[in-house]
């Protein structure tokens, strides 16, 4: 028997890719973070310029962490 690929997700199914997609989301964060410091540590005189960007990656992290608990 076979199921119907176009049948719509059970909320169970849709607790599941949220739940993926957060791991995923915070498996690049971690990532990018881990090179920032990696490149910090190499670079000190980079350490303004990141901090400016690491600014607007906590925001964009918010906005993430925002849509994802939005129902």
């Amino acid at each position: 028997m076979a199921t119907d690929p176009n049948a719509p997700l059970r909320d169970e199914q849709h607790q599941d890719v949220r739940l993926y997609l957060l791991l995923l989301a915070v498996t690049m964060i971690l990532l990018v973070v881990g090179i920032l410091v990696y490149v910090t540590y190499q670079h000190p005189a980079l350490i303004g310029p990141l901090g400016v960007g690491l600014a607007a990656a906590a925001v964009l992290v918010t906005c993430l962490g925002l849509a994802l608990t939005r129902r």
